[in-house]
C-alpha cells in the first residue's frame, strides 16, 4: 500500500452537498404539499357536511321542559317577548317527498282567494328566487266585495318540509327540492299551514311584467303622501351587481310610468318594509281602478297572454274569463287592506345566523284575518237601475297561440300619425295595444298627407311584420326593409289615410 493510498484513508472524507436545485425545490414542495393536504381536508368535511345535511334520519321525540328565559326579541325600543308557537302544518311525508294536492278551482259564489307574487328574476326566464312581494287578495264573488293581505317577506313561519324560515324562502325551497307544482305550489301550502287560508290560485309577475303592466295602462297617478328620497335603490349594471341609484318622489299626486311605479313600490331605505307594503297595495288599488276606467278588465285574458314571459300562474283560462266579468263588479272603495306590522309582528335576531326576522303574533293576526275573511262589508246602496251585465270576454285557442307568438317575439313598435286627423297615432296605439302588440311609442309623423300606410322593419321580426301588414293592408311597395339591428324599435307603422279604425 503506497502513502497516497494511507492519506486517503486517513482523510475524512467530505460530506456530500445536495444539488442545488434540490435545496431551493425541496421546502416548496412540502410547503405545496402541506397546503393539499389542508385543502383535501376541507373538501372532506364540506362532502361530509353536504351528506349530513341531506340525509333522512329517524324523527327524535320531542321532550318538553319546562320553560326557560329566551333570547331578547330586537324590536328598537320594544321590550323584550317570548318567542310565539308557530303553527305546524300536516305535510304528508310519502317516498322521501311532501306529497301536494292542488285546491279544485272555485265554484260560483265562493270566496275565491288568489295569492299574488312579486319577483325579481334577475333578468333570466328564471322563477327561483326570493319572493319580493307576497300579497293575498281575496274575492268574495257572491257579495262582490274584495280585500288585501300584505305579508312581510321577513315573517318567520314553518315552511312544510323545511323547518322555520323567512316566508320569502319558500319559494326558492319548492324550486330546488322539487316540490309538485314548484315554489309557488310549496309557498301556498305555506301560507295554507300557517294562516289558515285556503289558496285557490297564484299570480307570480317579475319586476319587467310590473313595468309592462303599468305601462300598457299609460301610467297610474299615485298619491305620495309624503316625500320619499332613496340614496340607495338597486341598480345592477354589468360588473357591478351591487349598484346603487337616487330615486325621488315628490308630495303630491305623481303620474308614473311602468318604471317610477316599480321605484315607489320597491323602495325601502328611507322608510320600513311594512310602508312598502302599503304602497304596493296602493299601486294595486289604482291599477284596478284604472283598467275599469279604460274597459280593459273584459280583455284580461287577451293581455296576460301577451305576457307569458313576465307572468307565471295557475289560472286557467276559463277560471281567468270568469274573474274578468267578476271584476267590474267589485266596489274598489271598499276594499279592505291589511298590512302585518307592529303590533302583529315583532323583530327578532336570530341566535343561530344573526339574520333579522320578524315573527308573528297569532293571536292577534288570527283575528285579523277572521275580520278580512269573513266580517261583512257595507256596500254602497245599489242604484234603482242596475249596470246591465258585464259580457264575458272569448278568446279563441288561435288568437290565445297569436298571442304568444307576439310576446315570445317581443317586437318593439312605434306608430306615427301621417293624417290630419288629431290623435289619431294615440287611437291607433290603444287599439294595438289590446290585440296584444307592444306599442313602445306613438306620435306624429314628418308630414300629414300619407295617402297609404308605410310600414318599415329594421330588425326582422317577420311574426309581428306579417301581422301587421294584414291589419293595414300595406301593399308590397309600401312594405320597406331598413336593416338596424341597434335601433330601440323594431317596426315602424307610419299610419295614412288608406287606414279607418275598426268601429268600438
Amino acid at each position: 500500500m503506497n502513502v497516497t493510498a494511507v492519506e486517503n484513508r486517513k482523510t475524512p472524507r467530505r460530506a456530500s452537498r445536495y444539488p442545488l436545485w434540490l435545496r431551493v425545490f425541496a421546502p416548496i414542495f412540502l410547503i405545496i404539499f402541506f397546503l393539499g393536504g389542508v385543502y383535501c381536508g376541507y373538501l372532506f368535511y364540506l362532502t361530509v357536511r353536504e351528506v349530513v345535511a341531506h340525509l333522512e334520519l329517524p324523527a327524535i321525540p320531542v321532550i318538553r321542559f319546562p320553560s326557560i328565559r329566551l333570547p331578547k326579541a330586537l324590536a328598537g325600543s320594544d321590550s323584550a317577548e317570548p318567542l310565539p308557537a308557530l303553527p305546524v302544518g300536516t305535510p304528508v311525508a310519502g317516498a322521501g317527498a311532501l306529497s301536494y294536492a292542488a285546491p279544485a278551482p272555485a265554484q260560483a259564489g265562493e270566496r275565491i282567494n288568489i295569492l299574488l307574487l312579486g319577483i325579481d328574476t334577475r333578468g333570466q326566464t328564471r322563477w327561483d328566487q326570493r319572493t319580493d312581494t307576497i300579497i293575498v287578495v281575496t274575492v268574495d264573488s257572491a257579495n262582490k266585495t274584495a280585500g288585501m293581505l300584505s305579508i312581510p317577506r321577513d315573517l318567520q313561519v314553518s315552511i312544510p318540509g323545511n323547518g322555520d324560515d323567512r316566508i320569502n324562502t319558500a319559494n326558492v325551497w319548492g324550486e330546488s327540492q322539487g316540490y309538485p307544482g314548484g315554489g309557488p305550489a310549496l309557498l301556498r301550502r305555506t301560507i295554507e299551514a300557517n294562516f289558515g287560508i285556503p289558496i285557490n290560485y297564484y299570480i307570480m309577475v317579475d319586476f319587467k311584467g310590473f313595468e309592462k303592466i303599468i305601462d300598457k295602462l299609460g301610467g297610474v297617478d299615485i298619491t305620495v303622501p309624503r316625500a320619499l328620497h332613496d340614496t340607495k335603490y338597486p341598480d345592477p349594471v354589468p360588473g357591478d351587481p351591487y349598484h346603487y341609484k337616487t330615486i325621488h318622489f315628490d308630495e303630491g299626486v305623481q303620474h308614473m310610468n311602468g318604471t317610477r311605479a316599480l321605484q315607489y313600490a320597491r323602495s325601502r331605505m328611507s322608510t320600513t318594509d311594512f310602508d312598502r307594503a302599503k304602497r304596493q297595495q296602493v299601486i294595486l288599488v289604482t291599477i284596478l281602478k284604472k283598467a275599469l276606467n279604460l274597459g280593459l278588465i273584459p280583455k284580461l285574458p287577451t293581455l296576460a297572454a301577451t305576457m307569458m314571459d313576465s307572468v307565471k300562474t295557475d289560472i286557467a283560462l276559463d277560471e281567468m274569463l270568469r274573474l274578468a266579468a267578476l271584476a267590474p263588479q267589485i266596489d274598489t272603495a271598499t276594499v279592505k287592506q291589511v298590512v302585518l306590522e307592529k303590533p302583529l309582528v315583532y323583530g327578532y335576531k336570530r341566535p343561530s345566523d344573526g339574520a333579522q326576522v320578524q315573527l308573528p303574533k297569532w293571536d292577534l293576526i288570527n283575528a285579523v284575518v277572521a275580520d278580512l275573511l269573513f266580517a261583512p262589508v257595507v256596500a254602497a246602496v245599489p242604484t234603482s237601475t242596475p249596470a246591465p251585465p258585464t259580457p264575458t270576454p272569448t278568446v279563441s285557442p288561435a288568437q290565445i297561440e297569436e298571442l304568444q307568438q307576439l310576446a315570445r317575439e317581443g317586437a318593439r313598435i312605434a306608430v306615427q300619425n301621417g293624417t290630419s286627423q288629431p290623435n289619431y297615432a294615440a287611437r291607433v296605439a290603444a287599439v294595438m295595444m289590446e290585440k296584444g302588440y307592444q306599442v313602445v311609442e306613438f306620435g306624429d309623423a314628418d308630414r300629414v298627407d300619407y295617402a297609404n300606410t308605410v310600414i318599415v322593419d329594421y330588425t326582422g321580426k317577420t311574426y309581428a311584420l306579417d301581422r301587421l301588414v294584414e291589419i293595414f293592408q300595406a301593399t308590397p311597395e309600401n312594405v320597406r326593409h331598413s336593416p338596424n339591428l341597434r335601433s330601440r324599435i323594431d317596426i315602424r307603422v307610419i299610419v295614412g289615410q288608406d287606414f279607418v279604425l275598426p268601429a268600438p
